[in-house]
């Protein structure tokens, strides 16, 4: 793969990709909405409260970084754009 042209974070991105690792915001996003499957009455607490919802996506996403799990470009970067909302 020939990453020459590309951004800093496109370049994170790509390298997510290849390795199997969250590569997208929408990707990150639905990683998060998944978490709620089972649990309908948070997903509804969630879905009413765009506050809580912002801060619930936001300190899960600092923890994968923290962890690791995303690149701080993608944690810096990237917005909830899931399903919950």
């Amino acid at each position: 793969m020939n990453y020459n042209d590309e951004k800093p974070l496109e370049m994170v991105e790509l390298y997510a990709e290849e390795m199997g690792y969250i590569a997208s915001e929408s990707e990150l996003s639905e990683q998060f909405d998944s978490m709620f499957t089972d649990d309908p009455t948070m997903k509804e607490k969630l879905s009413n409260d765009d506050v809580m919802l912002s801060e619930a996506f936001s300190n899960w996403a600092d923890g994968l970084c923290k962890d690791g799990e995303i690149h701080p470009l993608q944690y810096n970067d990237y917005e909830y754009c899931g399903g919950i909302a």
